[in-house]
């Protein structure tokens, strides 16, 4: 299967190109000799076309063409002594090839002239070279001129390195007049190292094909595809911008990988994606983990294999957990690499035989390209994950649900958004599967397996802070014993709520997700229930408490819970929208909703510390009394608010809560449904901060 690469990375590649382009001969290999464009060129030209080749420089190209048959051949040059250079080489040789000297831009040729018109650079030397300041007009010229000398249905082939300002010019000029235009990528070769034992900069390569229509006025699309490889379709694109998107892409990944094969230490975040290069679906993702200090400096390079899903635990998906990883190794760089899903895995040598090649591109600087890389991984399988059920959602586009085996052996289930598939959106714990007897009296009974919900389990430690919360309402044990009314803003697979209900058997919850799909799979794939203690609604979490405030029924929740992920990425903050934390609406949460010795929960989760702060300041001049909990190796914070003001000291509230919450611990053990012996509640609030 062959792979194709993209990367995350940005590398500035100014530097670079200014010293690559001081190379001239070094630029004219770079674009490739017969051998590499043979395959395109015997495609697009037919030995019997009348060519015209533009620029001397091109002339090597030309003489390989006419030695394989193609003698309808001129080679055209603005440079006089150039072409009469290539005529005393040629005229006993290739005594039918002609050469002509005139500029671009003015030839002399009849309409309709040529076949086919090859370009191996002269473009991209007409933009890099001219220092005049017309060279829009210069181009527009030359491919003026190529427009009216190219016979209908003949082909103008350009060899180019494709930056910015030759793409879009070229598809600019071409597709306005109705021409297809198609972008092969040629293969990439390997960097020629350039003596002190790092490599040279070799740009990839693009031949555009553009073939001559005649332009019918209701034609209105484009025509534009791009081939990034022999083995993969040709794909179709609508816009310039989108088809530069593609190029800028590939050329990215040039960058970073020159970067990376001459830097002993990458910088952070660094990976790669690998794709199928027949579908274009993720397969592998490379992430570049270079140890500082090892103490097996002789141990280069390894490949470290996470097995199926376990790419989102914190060890494989963060960059310091990956540094970890790495250094554990003993390597001096690490390509700790995931498998992404729907997609099959036969074993790890099937894997060590696709990657084998590939990854020698991300080898540190100086080591040998025949150098036997070392695949690592954990046990003896690659892991396990089956996708139960695919949905789209309105709001939070595609997901899935997948059960996997954790690191420890346990089967888990996962609900992940696919515009984030590093992140888990809710995780349950599965427990061993239970034969259930079906069948009639008298007849054969039949066996089946039955998946049961782990609800005594809570994966994340926010999760644990939320439940525990509880424990700050004062009297809340005699509210356990009678009635306590919560308030739940967000569900995603219904974690919090199912463990609240399944121990606390005298919470009341209602429960607001706007995703109505969400919903669905809480009560289908997660377990969550509906009854007369627990209520789900899929509405909008703004408009249910605005509702209820306008109600006034005189209805209180003793706690109210915001657990909302945001869609606005422009927004430092993940976790909830900035609506749901405005003063005003906080001021009628505190007012209509929240009862006067309740108190109100926030699942914080902003890197912009100065929005962070800015929210915690809005929440303290609403809420009398302010509690903050972070929560080890995440970005979460758990905020507790009260509407009334404490009468103890800090150190007394404190040491209230704790207390609190070693009571709450041991009613939760007592239920019919023991807690899980590894979610100790009452050491969640240990760490707490008083804001006052």
């Amino acid at each position: 299967m062959e792979l194709l690469p993209t990367s995350n990375a940005h590398v500035d590649s100014k530097d670079v190109w200014t010293r690559f382009l001081k190379q001239k001969e070094k630029i004219i290999e770079c674009y490739g000799d017969y051998p590499d464009l043979c395959g395109l060129l015997h495609k697009y030209i037919k030995s019997a076309d009348h060519a015209l080749v533009l620029g001397a420089n091109n002339s090597t190209v030309g003489e390989s063409l006419y030695d394989v048959g193609y003698h309808s051949l001129v080679v055209v040059d603005s440079n006089e002594n150039a072409i009469k250079k290539l005529v005393a080489k040629n005229e006993n040789k290739r005594p039918e090839m002609q050469f002509a000297s005139m500029d671009f831009g003015k030839m002399t040729y009849d309409d309709d002239s040529f076949n086919a018109i090859l370009d191996r650079g002269t473009v991209d030397s007409l933009i890099w070279q001219d220092k005049s300041g017309d060279i829009q007009e210069k181009l527009s010229g030359l491919f003026q001129q190529i427009h009216r000398v190219l016979k209908l249905a003949g082909r103008f082939i350009c060899v180019s390195f494709a930056q910015d300002d030759v793409v879009k010019p070229v598809l600019e000029y071409f597709s306005n007049e109705g021409w297809p235009v198609r972008i092969h990528k040629l293969p990439d070769k390997e960097q020629d190292d350039s003596g002190d034992g790092k490599k040279e900069f070799r740009p990839p390569v693009y031949v555009f094909v553009c073939t001559k229509f005649k332009k019918m006025p209701q034609m209105t699309k484009k025509i534009l595809e791009v081939c990034l490889h022999d083995n993969q379709p040709t794909k179709r694109y609508d816009t310039i911008d989108a088809i530069q998107s593609v190029v800028q892409e590939t050329q990215q990944y040039a960058m970073v990988r020159y970067n990376i094969q001459n830097r002993n230490q990458t910088e952070d975040g660094i990976s790669v994606v690998l794709c199928n290069s027949t579908t274009n679906q993720p397969r592998y993702t490379l992430h570049v983990v270079d140890s500082i200090s090892t103490k097996r400096a002789h141990q280069k390079f390894a490949i470290f294999i996470v097995p199926e899903g376990r790419e989102t635990e914190w060890l494989f998906a963060s960059d310091a957990g990956r540094s970890i990883v790495a250094s554990q190794a003993g390597f001096q760089r690490v390509l700790i690499t995931c498998l992404h899903r729907d997609n099959t895995y036969e074993n790890l040598d099937a894997i060590k035989k696709e990657l084998s090649q590939k990854v020698m591109e991300l080898a540190p600087p100086g080591l040998d390209r025949k150098h036997k890389v070392p695949f690592l991984t954990i046990g003896d399988d690659l892991g396990y994950r089956e996708v139960r059920y695919r949905g789209n959602s309105d709001f939070s586009g595609a997901f899935v649900v997948e059960d996997v085996r954790s690191g420890e052996g346990a089967m888990l289930r996962r609900l992940v958004f696919l515009s984030a598939k590093d992140a888990v959106q809710s995780e349950v714990r599965l427990l061993p599967e239970k034969p259930k007897k079906k069948g009639k009296q008298g007849s054969e009974t039949e066996t089946t397996q039955v998946t049961q919900i782990d609800t005594s389990y809570l994966a994340c430690g926010y999760q644990r802070f939320q439940v525990v919360g509880m424990a700050t309402i004062p009297q809340f044990q005699s509210l356990l014993e009678k009635r306590l009314d919560m308030l739940i803003i967000g569900l995603g697979g219904g974690i919090i709520p199912m463990f609240i209900y399944t121990h606390f058997p005298k919470v009341y919850l209602d429960v607001v997700d706007i995703d109505p799909a969400i919903v669905d799979v809480a009560k289908n794939w997660f377990g969550c229930v509906e009854d007369e203690r627990m209520t789900l609604h899929a509405e909008d979490g703004i408009k249910f408490i605005a509702e209820k405030a306008k109600q006034d029924t005189g209805h209180r929740y003793h706690d109210v819970i915001f657990d909302i992920d945001s869609k606005d990425l422009s927004v430092g903050m993940s976790c909830p929208p900035k609506v749901f934390v405005e003063v005003e609406f906080l001021q009628m949460v505190k007012d209509k909703i929240l009862h006067p010795q309740g108190v109100f929960q926030l699942n914080l989760v902003a890197r912009d510390k100065e929005l962070k702060e800015q929210v915690i300041q809005d929440i303290k001049s609403v809420f009398p009394t302010v509690l903050r909990g972070s929560i080890e190796d995440t970005v979460n914070e758990i905020i507790y608010a009260f509407p009334h003001a404490s009468p103890l000291s800090d150190a007394q509230l404190k040491e209230s809560v704790k207390k609190a919450a070693v009571a709450m611990q041991k009613i939760a053990k007592s239920s019919s449904t023991p807690v899980d012996p590894e979610t100790d509640l009452s050491k969640v609030l240990e760490g707490l901060e008083i804001q006052c």
